[in-house]
Parts: structure tokens; C-alpha cells; sequence
């Protein structure tokens, strides 16, 4: 299961309009990054505020304390949405498409609830084991077992999953997912047009100051 969902806005031939802003001033292209935030910043707390208030979407999924982002737990990592961003020198080869602006939820717990079930094109077989992840319990530290080891623990796929499923359905309403895709459907639109518009306004400048 990927543990991040994106939503992403796509401009072409970064790497030769930052090399072009490195050449007037190189401090351009970090001011451009910053711009970048603040159009984003309004989806990103839109977001966030949309997976608080729709408040914890089972009883199970808390468990206070807990120092891993597993658990939607008390320390705000349920709701932390972080923005990525790629504005340099670097691009994937054979990629004239790159992705500039990224808002992404990193919670595990958060992914779960907000995009489980959602596909229905797959179903992992009962009995298969997840991958080995962190588990820092003093209590299980040196455990061995067949979903245990020092340090580490995973887990063995059973029919419990189609009852979480069930109890999901009332936690959120959308189609895509239930909580993130509709917050951002929102808000993307202008996001996109105001970053466009400062991506141009960049292109209009190192056009007047170097040439098309």
C-alpha cells in the first residue's frame, strides 16, 4: 500500500526556467519557491482542517502516545499535511512532464481511513503477511514470533479488514476518497491558476531580461 497520495500540478521545462532565473539572480529562484508556499498554503490548511474535523474515524485507530505515525494518535500527525516541491537543476530522464507542487499525507492511519476500500479492483489474500515495520514497544522489544522480532512487528491479512470497511462508510462521503480529494477538489483550481500565473510571470521575466 503506498503510504502517500498526491495531488499534483504539472508544468514543463522547470529545469531550463530555474537555470535562466540562476542566471539573473540566483536568490530568484528561492523566491519563487517561497511564492509556491503561500499559493499552497490555503489548500494544504484546508486540508488539514477537513481530516480534523471529521474527527477520528474509528475507536480502534487511536492510541494515545504512540511514537509512530501507525495510529491516529495525539500528537497531530493524523491531520500533518506537508508540501513537496522540485524546482531545480534535477529531472527525471525521458520526463519533459514534472511535478512541481505536491500535497501529501504521510499518516498511515489517515491513508487508511481515507482511501481503504476505494479502488475494489484488488483484494489481498487472507493470509498474507504486510511488511515488517518499526515497532519501538519496550514491552515486545525482544519478542520472537511469526509476526514479531526484535525491533520490528507485521501483521497476517485476515476477513477483519471488510468489517473495518463497513464501519468506514460513514466517514467522509466522497467517491475518490472520502475526506482528502474532496477538501482539495476545492481549492486546486485557483491553486493552480495563481501558480501558473506566478510560473509566467517568472518565464515573462527571464524572457525581457535574457531573451526568448
Amino acid at each position: 500500500m503506498a503510504e502517500t497520495y498526491r495531488a499534483d500540478i504539472i508544468v514543463s521545462d522547470m529545469k531550463r526556467l530555474v537555470r535562466r532565473l540562476n542566471q539573473i539572480e540566483p536568490e530568484l529562484a528561492k523566491t519563487m519557491r517561497r511564492e509556491w508556499k503561500e499559493i499552497v498554503e490555503p489548500a494544504r490548511s484546508h486540508l488539514t482542517a477537513s481530516i480534523k474535523s471529521a474527527g477520528i474515524p474509528m475507536r480502534g485507530f487511536r492510541k494515545r502516545g504512540s511514537p509512530v505515525s501507525k495510529t491516529w494518535n495525539n500528537r497531530g500527525q493524523s491531520s500533518r499535511v506537508f508540501v513537496q516541491m522540485r524546482a531545480t537543476n534535477r529531472v527525471i530522464a525521458q520526463m519533459r512532464n514534472q511535478t512541481v507542487l505536491r500535497l501529501v499525507v504521510r499518516n498511515a492511519a489517515t491513508i487508511i481511513a481515507d482511501m481503504g476500500g476505494r479502488t475494489m479492483t484488488s483484494r489481498t489474500p487472507k493470509g498474507t503477511k504486510t511488511d515488517w515495520y518499526v515497532y519501538t514497544n519496550p514491552r515486545f522489544a525482544n519478542t520472537y514470533g511469526p509476526n514479531s522480532k526484535p525491533g520490528f512487528r507485521r501483521h497476517t491479512v485476515t476477513t477483519q479488514g471488510d468489517q473495518m470497511l463497513q464501519n468506514l462508510s460513514g466517514w467522509g462521503r466522497g467517491s475518490t476518497s472520502r475526506i482528502a480529494y474532496p477538501s482539495v477538489e476545492k481549492t486546486l483550481p485557483a491553486v493552480r491558476d495563481k501558480l501558473i500565473t506566478n510560473i509566467n510571470e517568472y518565464v515573462a521575466l527571464t524572457n525581457r531580461e535574457l531573451g526568448a
